[in-house]
């Protein structure tokens, strides 16, 4: 069964006759009628959780190791001309790009490239099958992470960027971030009178302030949210019961 098709057919906002077409077409059944839209959610959430090896698995996974920890967690942060897939903040940064078995890895080099540059401890998190070519690819200050189940096992522990760049780390800042921060908004002027730890420091504080509130709904509502639907509500941050209709 192609549960790939399923995954990429699902959509949180989608109706309950819609989510009870897709399931009937998926399984050639009409054993569908009579459930509630949260029912057939759920139904797709277990089905493509256990079979299906697509990035938003991986996603909730990684999410799921830093629940109820000390860090402000984000996902699809912009950096550079890249976004990571997901970023937490507290007394340091840290990037994970996601590689799933369905992925190429034709963009790694260069997303790679663009979170050294911004943050501070960067690793991979990749379905094993990648694994030799991963290890080609990237630095080796970078982190490989994967997944066995639900058990995380780290095969390199991420080591602090040495590729860190002040310059770099100010385009993440919008103007209203940069003037709340130091003062001014003028890049050049910011980088002539702030050090780079300075910088980096306002880094972190901005995106912890940034993306604070979006983090704890999630953090709020993790027992009502299905796996699949984490960053449709950390996106939205709509109560879950408005969307599920219980």
């Amino acid at each position: 069964m192609d549960y790939s098709a399923l995954a990429r057919s699902y959509n949180a906002l989608s109706y309950s006759n819609q989510l009870r077409d897709l399931l009937s077409a998926f399984y050639q059944s009409d054993k569908f009628h009579g459930l509630t839209k949260y029912q057939l959610a759920k139904i797709v959430n277990d089905v493509v959780f256990k079979n299906y090896d697509g990035e938003q698995i991986l996603k909730y996974k990684l999410a799921k190791e830093f629940r109820n920890k000390k860090y402000v967690g984000a996902f699809e942060v912009k950096a550079k001309s890249s976004r990571t897939d997901f970023l937490v903040i507290n007394g340091d940064t840290k990037s994970f790009e996601v590689k799933s078995k369905i992925d190429t890895l034709s963009r790694l080099n260069k997303q790679v490239r663009d979170y050294g540059d911004v943050f501070e401890f960067n690793t991979v998190v990749i379905d094993k099958v990648h694994l030799s070519n991963v290890i080609e690819i990237i630095p080796e200050y970078y982190g490989i992470w994967y997944f066995e189940g639900s058990k995380k096992l780290v095969h390199r522990v991420a080591e602090y960027s040495p590729k860190i760049n002040a310059a770099e780390q100010l385009g993440l800042f919008n103007k209203r971030e940069l003037m709340k921060s130091f003062g001014k908004v003028n890049r050049d002027e910011i980088l002539s009178s702030n050090d780079s730890t300075k910088i980096n420091q306002e880094l972190k504080g901005m995106l912890k302030k940034r993306y604070f509130d979006r983090w704890n709904f999630v953090q709020s509502n993790w027992n009502q949210i299905l796996p699949i639907d984490l960053q449709f509500f950390f996106n939205t941050n709509v109560k879950p019961e408005i969307i599920y209709g219980v």
